[in-house]
């Protein structure tokens, strides 16, 4: 009897021995399962909030780009610049329709604002194609255009007031219980008033002409690591320390690429193998502090370049982001500004240290031109504006366009508050670019 009670609790227990380690491999498999389930559900929310900002990001430059278009257009004084304005104005508005429609909104949440998109496109196209047909601008033409320039401008501070609440983390994309109207529209999301930070400057033809050749370095000889190494140490001077190989780069041209201390700073920089010149100079390192002037800071970035024989410089312009200061530089041929020739140099506010450099452009375009003659005088060319501007004044300059360079006049001209540039061909007489100078607090940008 004792036997057999001892034969069967063993069975038990054996069993309940293997029904635990079945148990065990579920719960496991259960886990794992779970597991995998919810790093998919991330990797798939992942993707989704990288699609939504990918669209908003863009919604926002299209829109801003929509805005100073239309205040162009308003100033613009040939009938080909109006066309080639209104094409580029009617791709954008395809592109915010786009992009609106991957927001995570609902198209009867943004009903107002995908109206009012679809009407700047659709005046835009039907007014390229009039022009272009020989038709002329009306004055009920400049009156729609004043009133989209107005509700286009709005728009974009509100977008641009969005993206910095979006930026800080709040749920701005977030439904409404509201039930929908018909007359939703993005503007109540632009919400409260509030100051966002400033694009990172760029000035005039700031991307240059950039066609993938180093002219600059064209038959410069290879140079090995120690010779870069020794070669960005002059160039920054003896308060380099811990300089350090983190690799090299084929992007935009063969460099090799390091990291260093420079006093109170962390940098890191690239130096290309032919003929050992700086590429870039990027700070790692915050700068909250304003000691210095903006026009020293300005004067110490002008210092630097003449110090490392960069030759003529022009200031184009600059701007202050927190405590860095950033300046565009043009090479100066002859009295004539070299727009293509561009080199930024990054200030510290705090102690007037240069803490950065993009020369790139310099780099890639930076030989001597032969110069035409013009065939225009300057005030030729500030007959050649439009009626709605005041000039302001005029000099020469060579822009990039395409894969080629033109000789222009680059008046500076006024309508009301606003500052435009227009660059009459110096040659030709035609007007091949017209920008505005936008000031937004924090220094002007040009678009």
């Amino acid at each position: 009897m004792n036997e057999t009670y001892y034969v069967a609790n063993v069975r038990e227990r054996d069993w309940a021995r293997v029904l635990n380690v079945a148990l065990a491999a579920l719960l496991a498999g259960v886990l794992a399962f779970s597991s995998a389930q919810t790093l998919r559900l991330n990797e798939a929310n992942a993707r989704i909030n990288a699609v939504v900002q990918k669209a908003f990001y863009e919604t926002c430059e299209l829109t801003e780009g929509m805005s100073v278009n239309f205040r162009k257009l308003l100033v613009a004084g040939e009938t080909g610049q109006m066309q080639a304005l209104l094409n580029e104005t009617a791709l954008q508005t395809q592109g915010a329709l786009s992009n609106l429609a991957l927001l995570p909104l609902g198209q009867e949440t943004v009903s107002s604002t995908l109206k009012f998109i679809n009407q700047a496109g659709d005046f835009a196209s039907a007014l390229s194609t009039r022009l272009a047909n020989g038709g002329t601008m009306t004055e009920d033409d400049y009156r729609t255009l004043q009133s989209l320039s107005e509700k286009a401008a709005g728009f974009s501070l509100g977008m641009g007031r969005l993206l910095d609440r979006y930026e800080r983390g709040e749920a701005v994309f977030d439904a409404s219980d509201d039930a929908p109207t018909g007359e939703e529209s993005l503007y109540p999301l632009t919400g409260p008033a509030t100051d966002y930070p400033v694009l990172l400057y760029d000035g005039p033809f700031s991307d240059g002409r950039a066609d993938g050749e180093f002219k600059r370095l064209a038959g410069l000889p290879e140079i090995d690591e120690p010779q870069a190494r020794q070669a960005l140490a002059a160039f920054l001077g003896p308060q380099v320390e811990e300089l350090s190989l983190t690799g090299e780069s084929a992007i935009p041209v063969n460099c090799y690429e390091y990291t260093l201390r420079l006093g109170d700073y962390r940098l890191s920089a690239g130096v290309t193998k032919a003929g050992g010149e700086v590429l870039y100079i990027l700070s790692d390192s915050a700068v909250d502090a304003v000691n210095i002037t903006d026009s020293r800071a300005v004067d110490a970035a002008r210092a630097f370049l003449l110090a490392r024989g960069y030759g003529e410089m022009e200031t184009s312009y600059y701007s202050r982001f927190g405590g860095i200061m950033t300046v565009n530089f043009a090479a100066v041929q002859n009295g004539v500004v070299l727009y293509p020739d561009l080199v930024k140099v990054q200030v510290s506010m705090a102690d007037g240290t240069v803490v950065g450099l993009e020369a790139a452009n310099w780099l890639m375009n930076h030989v001597p031109r032969t110069l035409e003659i013009p065939a225009l005088t300057e005030q030729d060319a500030i007959a050649r504006i439009g009626g709605a501007l005041t000039p302001l004044s005029a000099r020469l300059c060579v822009i990039p366009e395409n894969s080629n360079e033109y000789l222009c006049y680059e008046v500076t001209a006024a309508s009301g508050q606003d500052t435009f540039l227009v660059y009459i061909d110096a040659v030709s007489g035609i007007e091949r670019k017209l920008m505005q100078v936008v000031d937004d607090g924090g220094g002007k940008k040009v678009m």
